[in-house]
């Protein structure tokens, strides 16, 4: 006979599924909610989503596992379990989606309680390093004031404009960011790329103005001071980053600011050079050697 939790908890999955499907959901909001699971990500195994806990949130709530916790645990206080969050200080937190597990360990830590479970098929785990993929809907309202940090984030490939911006350069909290940075200049809608977010003063009026087929809006509000943070966004790769390639039978090494992969099969070649990427793009080169220039300073 099952117990009052499983019959909720059931409930609950169920529910999240006849609302919406997890494999279209996406990142509404960077800033995560007390109640804020990876419920929603359950079907995107090796996602990897960036939060925003704010510091009054309660760490209260009932999480499942250890260092793997359950989808549904809420993930401020699995960050807080986990040490990768301290309440009091709003801070970022980024997780990736697993595979479903058989059991997960309950243990106290840091203050939080932690229940053991099990089996389930999603779970999800604290990473460090790694960016956390948006959605082009992804949006920085509701920001703590006391967070300024910037924030390194990825915009997948394939976007669309589905989404507001107000502003030029600068941004207002509500604007999607991946839209405002294709309008900024720092990707395009078709590749998408990583980008570095970070937030201005306050500011009564913002600009709108048509750039890279984006329109932005403007907006003007006296009282903009009880507004969200505004925000700058760039191509976090941006400047030259030193790199080497070293492929069988090829030997380069040069400076180019990467925005998209790119596929170079090179046999029985040899070449130095830099090239600025904005798309990717093969080279066939069997059986071939000599130099060239292809548009402007790429050199090949």
């Amino acid at each position: 006979m099952l117990s009052m939790r499983h019959v909720i908890r059931m409930c609950a999955s169920t529910c999240l599924l006849l609302v919406s499907s997890p494999a279209l959901a996406q990142q509404l909001l960077l800033v995560a909610e007390e109640s804020t699971s990876a419920v929603a990500y359950r079907s995107q195994v090796g996602r990897v989503v960036t939060f925003i806990c704010p510091a009054k949130t309660i760490t209260n709530r009932e999480i499942w596992g250890k260092d793997v916790y359950l989808d549904e645990s809420p993930i401020c206080t699995a960050a807080a379990h986990a040490g990768v969050f301290t309440p009091g200080v709003s801070g970022q937190v980024t997780i990736v989606m697993g595979p479903g597990a058989q059991s997960f360990e309950g243990i106290g830590r840091n203050g939080v309680k932690s229940s053991s479970y099990g089996p389930s098929d999603s779970s999800y785990s604290f990473k460090s390093g790694e960016p956390g993929q948006l959605d082009w809907i992804t949006a920085l309202e509701r920001v703590p004031d006391d967070f300024n940090s910037p924030l390194t984030l990825v915009c997948p490939p394939k976007g669309h404009a589905d989404t507001y911006i107000w502003g030029t350069d600068v941004y207002t909290s509500s604007s999607g960011i991946c839209v405002a940075a294709v309008h900024a200049g720092a990707i395009t809608m078709e590749a998408g790329g990583r980008v570095t977010v970070t937030f201005q003063p306050k500011q009564e009026t913002f600009i709108g103005s048509d750039r890279n087929k984006i329109s932005s809006q403007k907006w003007t509000n006296w009282d903009f001071l009880s507004y969200g943070q505004p925000y700058k966004v760039v191509n976090s790769l941006a400047g030259s980053n030193e790199r080497i390639i070293r492929l069988t039978g090829f030997t380069a090494a040069g400076s180019a600011p990467i925005i998209v992969p790119r596929t170079i099969p090179l046999k029985g070649f040899e070449a130095t050079g830099t090239a600025p990427l904005i798309v990717p793009r093969t080279i066939h080169l069997n059986g071939w050697t000599g130099a060239g220039i292809a548009k402007q300073n790429m050199r090949r």
